[in-house]
């Protein structure tokens, strides 16, 4: 066996399931509203369970951040997206876990009702006067000016209908929407928006840079054809999605959200099919049991803008420590092209925010966070991570280095070899161009399953080369063991 491969293969797919959403891991009242939204809707409670905290990120975001440590801070908004096919009863979900917040908002605008019409007629009026002095012959620039003034000053402390909730807008108008709403909005749909992301009703120009932006509240200034630029000093957008397997194989596919890290800033979770093993009727939610979960959302809404930073208890700072030196070691075992590497940068931050939004569902800002809510959001990071390892080991480009292997341990085995000259693997590898065949061989590489060694070590060209098959995989197909599954 060549010095080179003493280890098996690393597997291009999880060798197991992952294991089902730590709903132990969620703040008590929380965690029973979840299992009675899956009971009563009739789905695996990976669904409310993973929606649920993009419900509670939505109420929490611009409220406080959390800090890791004085250079370290993140926001509390969160990027979700669950994978099921139609037909799951995602709608009826969603409707269970949004309602406190559409009651909060329908409260809010009744309340303030006259105020909100109030403003809006007076700043009317004052655009009103203005265009009527500009269209007319007067010199009359002072008296422009102060009502620009003024109307500046109106525009600066807005008092218009309150919006927390949006489904599938363009860039365009999710700034629009933010710009009315304190720079904050929340995409909860049951449809996906990553066709809209794409540039569905933009001739295919996708603008992800607002959403780029939103996830770290980064100020971006947005371009309008007809009303000018708006700029949004602290844009915060929360995304909780539901989409078919074909649609989030696109997106994570998709080029442009990969290489801008678009992709990577989502968690997935892809909850098991309860299709088959349901029935008619079920048991309605405790009213005890919603009353406390609508009462924890209000609590969330009610809380002021703030940029305070929720702190760290020593004990949760240790946890904390402690999971970022583990996923710091992974990192360092990843190969450049693995899958898990984009994602796993971004884990820890993630792990902070979920860890400040359960912290929110019981204390206050200015409280530290225990041991045992860092415990919890670790808990629902280490979901996700599997979470994540299945559904990238599914994308095109790991597709494509399985068709790849497969196509050279079928050609091998018929010249009873384990290696093969580069030139020649278009000719049993026609299926694909020559970048995507370098990008599957560079992930087989990572992976263990090759060994590229060039003609002249002074001019690596991978076009004139031998790739050694990894012994291991012969023994294992003497053995009658599928390779792809070591």
């Amino acid at each position: 066996m060549s010095y080179y491969f003493l280890e098996p293969p690393i597997p291009l797919s999880p060798p197991t399931e992952p294991y089902p959403f730590p709903l132990e891991a969620l703040p008590e009242n929380i965690r029973y509203f979840a299992e009675s939204v899956a009971n009563t809707t009739q789905v695996h409670p990976d669904m409310p369970a993973v929606l649920i905290l993009s419900v509670l990120s939505a109420c929490a975001q611009g409220k406080a951040k959390i800090r890791i440590t004085p250079e370290w801070s993140e926001e509390l908004n969160l990027y979700t997206a669950v994978i099921a096919e139609p037909g799951e009863r995602k709608s009826a979900v969603f409707s269970s876990l949004t309602t406190p917040i559409q009651e909060y908002v329908s409260l809010y605008n009744n309340t303030f009702a006259g105020e909100i019409a109030a403003y809006h007629n007076k700043l009317s009026k004052l655009e009103s006067k203005k265009s009527a002095l500009i269209s007319s012959d007067k010199d009359c620039d002072d008296e422009i000016s102060q009502l620009q003034q003024e109307i500046l000053e109106l525009s600066a402390n807005p008092k218009t209908e309150l919006r927390l909730l949006a489904a599938d807008c363009t860039a365009e108008a999710i700034a629009a929407v933010m710009y009315a709403n304190n720079d904050k909005i929340a995409v909860l749909s049951d449809e996906g928006v990553f066709d809209v992301m794409a540039g569905l009703y933009t001739n295919g120009k996708a603008n992800i840079n607002i959403y780029l932006n939103s996830y770290d509240g980064q100020p971006v200034s947005i371009d309008r054809k007809n009303s000018g630029n708006i700029l949004l000093r602290r844009p915060l957008i929360t995304f909780g999605i539901c989409c078919q397997p074909s649609v989030i194989e696109d997106f994570i596919s998709d080029k442009r959200f990969i290489g801008k890290g678009l992709a990577q800033r989502f968690l997935y979770s892809k909850p098991p099919s309860l299709c088959g093993k349901r029935y008619l009727c079920s048991s309605p939610i405790d009213p005890n049991v919603r009353n406390s979960y609508c009462s924890v959302i209000n609590q969330i809404l009610a809380l002021p803008e703030s940029t305070d930073c929720i702190s760290l208890s020593t004990e949760a700072f240790e946890l904390f420590n402690s999971f970022f030196n583990e996923i710091e070691h992974t990192l360092g075992t990843l190969g450049k092209y693995d899958s898990s590497r984009t994602f796993l940068s971004k884990l820890l931050g993630k792990t902070a925010r979920i860890c400040g939004v359960f912290h929110l569902c019981n204390n206050d800002i200015h409280t530290s966070v225990s041991a045992e809510t860092m415990s919890n959001a670790i808990s629902a990071a280490r979901y996700f991570q599997t979470q994540n390892e299945l559904i990238f080991s599914t994308s095109e480009e790991f597709s494509v280095a399985e068709y790849v292997l497969d196509r050279i341990i079928a050609t091998l085995k018929k010249t009873n070899s384990t290696s093969y000259r580069a030139r020649d693997l278009k000719r049993f590898c026609q299926k694909y161009k020559s970048k995507q065949l370098d990008e599957a061989l560079l992930i087989l590489e990572e992976h263990n399953y090759l060994r590229y060694t060039p003609d002249n070590p002074k001019n690596p060209d991978r076009q004139h080369g031998i790739y050694e098959l990894n012994p291991y995989l012969a023994y294992d197909r003497q053995a009658n063991v599928n390779p792809l599954s070591i």
